[in-house]
């Protein structure tokens, strides 16, 4: 079942009103427009993938995802998917070009799926580097270091991720002179190297972790997973800031509407614009907390 959400966009900030199919009078063509839906990533995952931090390419028939397969080159992978004759196919390992017998995770497409950028780690709670590969002739090249000043030594980098004109890269740090543990930053592409970090600010960056954001297609909207006060009965929560004259605004819970009672984390704004890919432990289909962390879709025809 697609669990639809009633929305209307006020300065890009999501209100909602959750009803259920079968369970309201057949909606007007108008009303029908303003919809987004909730539904689950049908790739035929294992029981023990454990999928986690997707992305897709524009056209959205390719997808990549980090899990603990046992059957990867190490701890944990970057598999691959492709949407083909109506469904997904099963899915396959991003080979020994891209994962090693060390970590690998966060991989994100840029939008026509022609690099991918992603993290490797031995040890993620001590440091990470972020890497980038390209895909060219049908295969994917050597994955290579970004290095500085982008990705630092003994520090952790998380969710890089380009804009859609690949111009920026965003990711989260916890480099020296950020607000707190783990801030949100950007590096401008020049030519084929990235410039100097900059800090999004306090607006959006706190004394706690940020991590794994994510960015709208315009680049003025920005969600993240994350934990404060307000999160639905403690859990990890879906949060947004929004730029407004030039400055983050002070982080927001997206709200019940889309966050649920379970865990929601890793969103991904799809660059067709009118998508957001999230992992959640909450079975938005059958109401509860799910047997396994599940990937779901959200879809908004007005676009986020």
């Amino acid at each position: 079942m697609t669990r639809y959400i009633s929305t209307f966009l006020l300065l890009g900030v999501i209100s909602a009103t959750i009803s259920y199919l079968g369970c309201t009078t057949k909606p007007s063509k108008q009303v029908a427009e303003e919809k987004i839906t909730i539904s689950k990533v049908t790739v035929p995952f294992r029981p023990d993938e454990q999928p986690f931090c997707v992305s897709l390419t524009e056209d959205e028939t390719f997808i990549v995802y980090q899990s603990p397969r046992s059957d990867g080159h190490g701890a944990l992978d970057l598999w691959f998917s492709r949407f083909e004759d109506g469904k997904w196919s099963e899915p396959y390992n991003a080979g020994p070009n891209i994962n090693s017998s060390s970590n690998e995770a966060d991989g994100k497409f840029s939008h026509d799926g022609k690099s991918m950028v992603f993290v490797r780690s031995d040890d993620f709670s001590k440091s990470t580097e972020l890497y980038i590969s390209y895909l060219e002739g049908g295969s994917w090249t050597k994955a290579a270091p970004i290095g500085a000043p982008v990705s630092l030594p003994d520090t952790k980098e998380f969710g890089a991720n380009f804009s859609h004109d690949g111009t920026r890269l965003y990711f989260s740090s916890d480099r020296e002179g950020g607000e707190g543990g783990m801030d949100h930053y950007y590096s401008e592409r020049s030519g084929q190297t990235w410039g100097e970090p900059v800090n999004l600010g306090p607006g959006i960056n706190t004394e706690g972790n940020e991590n794994d954001l994510t960015i709208s297609l315009d680049e003025k909207t920005i969600v993240f997973g994350t934990k404060k006060s307000d999160s639905i009965e403690g859990s990890t929560d879906l949060y947004f800031s929004q730029l407004t004259e030039g400055s983050w605004s002070p982080i927001q819970n997206l709200g019940s509407e889309i966050n649920s009672p379970g865990n929601d984390s890793c969103a991904w704004f799809g660059h067709n614009g009118t998508s957001l890919y999230f992992n959640s432990d909450w079975d938005y289909d059958l109401g509860k907390i799910g047997e396994s962390r599940l990937v779901w879709k959200a879809s908004n025809p007005k676009g986020f």
